[in-house]
């Protein structure tokens, strides 16, 4: 019996094939509630809302420090982008695989939530734990819908514009931030960009998306105002000294510098020039030094890690139930699930600056499987139809995988709004590129 040793006839390529690229059918082609919802559609209205909601997520603070806060309060966010939603054209919704997965995701979410809830979990907590994550989902489906992707991308790139303006005044000349966002090894770092959003990292987060859809517009188009806000993202990114972010940047770009020409790789040690100055010098190797990691051990990053896996190790299948652990909305609601820890309840860090890590334990291992194959169908199809085509915002949705997958190992980047909605948004113009 003779094998065939061919790649593209072997078992395994096969199901690589039907898990992650994409076919030619639309199950959602003959929905009879899409076509109804369509009634509804405009183009014009859905980017406006769109909009609309990354005005809203991004300049919270401003808002609340003019005298409106009621916008946050009222999560008028939120409410633009589900208004997005209902607007965007339905037609153009296509049951690609990342767009399933992120349903499957959704509906592993919502078998947690349901598990949470009948373990006596607050109804509350769990439903803000739910919007957490829809509100990616939801802005990747609307932007999937565009048939301009280029009019989307420059009006994010407008929108963050003050963001990056009042960033580097706030690096330069705002004065000593918040203690708590330098460890105290860290002399030459007193100040740190973070425009509205009340965190540096967040900060760094969207800016570098932004930097990674300005810089393959630009390759696109080569319209000299990329170049311009590309200078002013940059000045940004190194002033919130958000390392995760940095590291995030740097992968995403060198990605996809190896898939446009491996040659340009060489090119990548130029990034070392940053290090000549003391400040970010400092920034980065502090992160090695044997007290940082000690710190790290005590009450940082290692020790969340630790802590997650204990609590993970309670409900491993389906996890303890959106909201519950790791971010901002377990603390709110004082989540009982913190007692099933390795101190019963008494934490050194109630979050675990890992997204991917909250979700393992938020969701089970049902609900990371989704959200890897998901990445993984973004990336495979993304890189198929670049080869195909030679299209720039393939590869920009190539290098913003890596950058968003990478910057997740670093932060709880879905737990804000702020960078969820913009995360799903740029991901989502890659869906129908090709169409």
């Amino acid at each position: 019996m003779r094998i065939d040793r061919s790649l593209d006839k072997s078992v395994a390529y096969k199901c690589l094939v039907w898990l992650f690229i994409d076919g030619k059918k639309n199950i959602f082609k003959k929905s009879k509630l899409l076509d109804w919802l369509n009634r509804f559609s405009s183009d014009k209205l859905s980017l406006i809302f769109l909009s609309l909601s990354l005005v809203c997520l991004w300049y919270e603070t401003f808002f609340t420090q003019i005298g409106i806060g009621w916008i946050e309060s009222a999560n008028l966010g939120v409410i633009f982008l589900v208004l997005s939603l209902l607007f965007c054209d339905k037609k153009r919704i296509v049951s690609a695989r990342s767009l399933m997965y992120l349903l499957f995701f959704v509906l592993a979410l919502l078998a947690s939530a349901l598990w949470a809830a009948i373990n006596g979990l607050e109804a509350g907590m769990i439903i803000s734990g739910i919007f957490i994550y829809v509100e990616f989902a939801i802005a990747f489906v609307v932007a999937s819908t565009f048939r301009e992707n280029n009019k989307l991308i420059d009006t994010i790139l407008l929108v963050s514009l003050p963001l990056l303006l009042v960033g580097i005044y706030q690096g330069l000349w705002g004065g000593a931030t918040s203690k708590s966002w330098v460890s105290t090894l860290e002399t030459l770092v007193e100040s740190r960009a973070y425009g509205f959003l009340g965190s540096p990292n967040v900060l760094g987060s969207v800016v570098m998306i932004t930097m990674i859809a300005a810089a393959f517009a630009w390759l696109d188009k080569r319209k000299w105002y990329y170049l311009g806000y590309l200078a002013l993202a940059a000045a940004t990114i190194i002033l919130t000294f958000s390392r995760g972010a940095w590291l995030g940047l740097a992968a995403g770009i060198i990605t996809a510098l190896l898939i446009l020409n491996w040659r340009y790789v060489f090119f990548a040690p130029l990034g070392a020039i940053a290090l000549f100055v003391p400040s970010i010098r400092q920034r980065l190797s502090v992160a090695f030094s044997q007290q940082y990691l000690v710190d790290a051990a005590i009450d940082g990053r290692v020790w969340s890690l630790y802590g997650a896996i204990e609590i993970f190790k309670t409900s491993p299948l389906i996890g303890t139930g959106p909201g519950s652990y790791g971010g901002q909305t377990a603390l709110y609601y004082d989540s009982p699930v913190y007692l099933r820890g390795i101190q019963n309840g008494y934490v050194a860090l109630a979050y675990t600056d890992n997204q991917w890590l909250q979700i393992l334990t938020q969701t089970g291992i049902i609900g990371i499987f989704f959200v890897g194959c998901f990445f993984v169908s973004i990336f495979v199809n993304n890189l198929r139809q670049y080869m195909r085509s030679r299209k720039y915002l393939n590869l920009g949705m190539l290098a913003a995988t890596v950058a968003i997958i990478i910057n997740g190992m670093f932060a709880n980047i879905w737990e804000f709004g702020a960078v969820s909605v913009l995360a799903g948004t740029y991901l989502g113009l890659g869906v129908n590129n090709e169409s």
